[in-house]
């Protein structure tokens, strides 16, 4: 696989990571992406990045099931990067360029009411930097391999139910601020733009089949957004 730390086109063996692995590190992380400049620029892996924590890329959606299905090696944890943003417990962080806490709590209240059953939850999270949100669901890669083989057989509310994702905040970032801000100057602008980010973090997941289905409520935002003008 290639790892993070190496240039493109370098490979390193699972055993290799594990000797290089940090003191303390219990995990081998990876990160499944199309290439290595999406994976570079995932959401996921900008809090791991900040940290120095080696992440191994994989390209092929049948690389990503194979770690998932190795669980350890050297009794060490394949986790993937996704799930370990997942799996940290609640973070509700205020700082000098963040919402107040009262306000990522009245945010989060709202956009759950807004998006209704297609989010199990949503939180801030202070591990995002240049992106404004995510979307982490329990198995990715058992998530995206059945948004593939399976779903269409089943209508969108059943998709959500199933996977059920948990939306993700960052409480810097200007989207999200302003987003707050909308929400009671022009709350139907605020709902579009909640539910396109939404949308935006499914397709940046991995978990839309086909998302062609986004254009119909990217024009609407477009409209409305442009109407004064």
């Amino acid at each position: 696989f290639e790892c993070s730390s190496l240039p493109a086109g370098e490979t390193i063996s699972i055993p290799e990571y594990v000797q290089k692995m940090k003191a303390g590190q219990r995990d081998i992380y990876y990160l499944c992406a199309p290439s290595r400049q999406l994976a570079e620029t995932s959401p996921y892996f900008e809090s791991l990045k900040k940290s120095e924590t080696e992440v191994l890329f994989c390209y092929e959606a049948y690389d990503e099931l194979v770690l998932m299905q190795l669980q350890q090696f050297d009794k060490k944890s394949m986790t993937s990067v996704e799930k370990e943003m997942r799996a940290k417990g609640e973070e509700i962080v205020e700082s000098e360029d963040s919402l107040k806490l009262t306000e990522q709590t009245d945010l989060t209240d709202w956009i759950k009411v807004t998006l209704g059953q297609k989010v199990a939850k949503v939180k801030t999270t202070s591990k995002l930097e240049s992106h404004p949100c995510v979307v982490t669901v329990e198995e990715m890669a058992a998530a995206r391999h059945f948004i593939k083989t399976q779903g269409s057989n089943f209508n969108e509310e059943q998709r959500y139910t199933i996977l059920q994702p948990q939306f993700e905040m960052n409480p810097s970032h200007p989207l999200i601020k302003k987003l707050n801000e909308l929400r009671t100057s022009n709350p139907t602008l605020a709902i579009l733009v909640a539910e396109q980010m939404f949308a935006n973090a499914m397709v940046s997941a991995g978990l839309v089949e086909d998302p062609r289905t986004m254009l119909k409520s990217m024009n609407d935002l477009l409209e409305k957004a442009l109407e004064k003008h």
